[in-house]
């Protein structure tokens, strides 16, 4: 599970209409070709070439935005920038694959979905030559966080996809409780261990912390279970090692049965949420990062969001706080939070997941850039935004004390482009430069701030991290059917539906399901690292 999962793109349900509009579609789609030019002319170097350009956009990109337009001369390209609503997007580029119409460049929102699309041709992979003669800056940048990151997107001795780097990828969920709620019950400090964690929950159901006079109010929801699942030295949906260091899915290990038996007794006692088992869980809708039930006074303790979306409020620079902090605020005034960390559980095992520096999230080149000079282009443009500080802060930000102003060492932008709309407006923002530069990154960072967010959400020694960062070659093929088969067996259990022991034949279907073909898979990727 993660927070970007309802933005994916789902090419797995796309793959009828796409491979049958492959078949259908022309070779020759009217869009400028080097491959026409004649050979040895040398026109075809300085032709304009039209690219279909796919990020996550947040509105309509300006036709004369002068970040587009100092890419286009800079590169001779025309963009044709895609605009999908956000809200909608899986939908309309599954429509938009279906009419034969495919980006020449566009953001892939999981491994799975960046091998399905190669499988299909909706997208073409490049060569170690072209990534050393094109990308020599983005391939130094990932080698530099991890030597590792090209080999996640190589199948078959080629490149799938450019890989993201996270510059957050350090800190992990936050551990937010309602102070106020903590006072009101009698609980003097931000619960540390498994034991206090219960108590704080039972309280919350049973003391009416929030002083109305009526028993509407519960612990946790989705996200503070984790709390449970990181006691117990784990996280329920990641590959981890073992005792011996191999790899086993978490949702399988026997501390999966213990932690599950602890849910369990406080789904009993009425300590959850009823609503926790809903697709979106303690989200009703709307920006995924918003933990309603927390805002609006139902829960007393979240981690949903990433950590910045719990960013405490600074008045001295005019910051009104990530964006559960900022809704909280605006919905009660008097509500307080406290930030703790991820509770020890009887083995003093504890921790929530962190994502890692290699990200989830990736750049695909389209079919027609099996055009070697559409090929060229795309990758020299991104390699000069992430090699040049100048050119990133250009199309990031657009111009000094016109669109954006510094906030000490931090880039910030002016009020009248503060909102996503009109940055895409622009082109700036996500257009052209969707990832991070941890390199870049630095340059800005305020070490006062720093410190500050490493105090609250980095728990140095606690972080789980998927150990797989691959698509598996079987994935494709059992995963969907795992996943629903562990997320109903583990709500049945944690409901009281079924018994706990139902885990010990969960565990059995998992692997004869294709776990134990999916774990043999993920244990030769792991070796062939070493």
């Amino acid at each position: 599970m993660t927070t970007s999962k309802w933005r994916k793109v789902s090419a797995a349900a796309m793959a009828v209409t796409v491979a049958a509009s492959l078949a259908a579609c022309s070779k020759d789609d009217g869009k400028p070709s080097a491959s026409q030019e004649p050979a040895g002319t040398g026109e075809a170097k300085d032709k304009t070439i039209t690219l279909d350009w796919l990020t996550y956009q947040y509105g309509p990109v300006d036709a004369n935005s002068e970040s587009k337009k100092l890419l286009e001369e800079k590169f001779n390209v025309k963009f044709n920038i895609w605009y999908l609503d956000v809200t909608k997007r899986e939908e309309l580029l599954g429509a938009k694959l279906a009419a034969g119409e495919f980006p020449d460049f566009m953001t892939v929102y999981s491994g799975a979905d960046l091998a399905k699309f190669i499988d299909q041709g909706v997208a073409v992979t490049f060569t170690e030559k072209e990534l050393n003669d094109w990308m020599p800056n983005y391939k130094k940048l990932v080698d530099k966080y991890d030597p590792n990151g090209w080999k996640y997107v190589k199948k078959d001795g080629q490149y799938m996809g450019i890989p993201s780097l996270n510059t957050d990828g350090v800190y992990g969920w936050a551990v937010a409780w309602r102070k106020d709620w903590l006072d009101k019950v009698g609980i003097s400090k931000v619960p540390e261990t498994l034991d206090e964690f219960r108590d704080a929950m039972v309280k919350f159901r049973n003391n009416d912390p929030d002083g109305n006079g009526k028993k509407d109010t519960y612990g946790i929801s989705t996200t503070g279970m984790q709390q449970v699942w990181g006691a117990f030295g784990m996280y329920n949906e990641y590959w981890q090692k073992d005792k011996d260091g191999k790899l086993i899915w978490s949702g399988v290990m026997p501390e999966a049965k213990k932690a599950l038996e602890f849910l369990r007794q406080m789904k009993k006692d009425d300590l959850i949420s009823p609503e926790w088992v809903l697709p979106t869980g303690e989200n009703n809708g709307g920006y995924w990062a918003i933990s309603h039930d927390f805002v609006n006074g139902k829960i007393g303790m979240s981690s949903h969001g990433s950590y910045y979306h719990w960013s405490p409020a600074d008045p001295a620079k005019d910051f009104p706080g990530g964006d559960n902090v900022k809704m909280l605020a605006q919905n009660n005034p008097k509500a307080v939070i406290a930030y703790g960390k991820p509770v020890k559980g009887p083995e003093g095992k504890w921790g929530n997941p962190a994502p890692g520096i290699s990200g989830t999230t990736y750049m695909a080149l389209g079919k027609d850039a099996k055009d070697p000079e559409v090929k060229k282009r795309i990758m020299q443009i991104w390699d000069s935004i992430y090699g040049d500080y100048d050119l990133f802060m250009k199309v990031k930000f657009g111009d000094l004390n016109k669109t954006y102003e510094m906030s000490g060492l931090q880039p910030k932008m002016k009020q009248e482009f503060s909102k996503n709309e009109e940055q895409a407006k622009l082109g700036l923002h996500i257009t052209f430069s969707p990832f991070a530069n941890p390199d870049f990154a630095a340059k800005w960072a305020d070490p006062k701030d720093k410190e500050k967010t490493n105090a609250l959400f980095k728990y140095d020694g606690a972080g789980y991290e998927n150990a797989v960062k691959i698509t598996l070659p079987s994935q494709a093929k059992y995963s969907k059917n795992l996943e629903k088969l562990q997320r109903e067996t583990f709500a049945s259990i944690i409901n009281g539906d079924k018994p706990h022991d139902e885990f010990d034949k969960f565990v059995q279907q998992w692997m004869k399901d294709g776990g134990e073909q999916l774990t043999k898979e993920a244990n030769e990727w792991y070796q062939s690292l070493k």
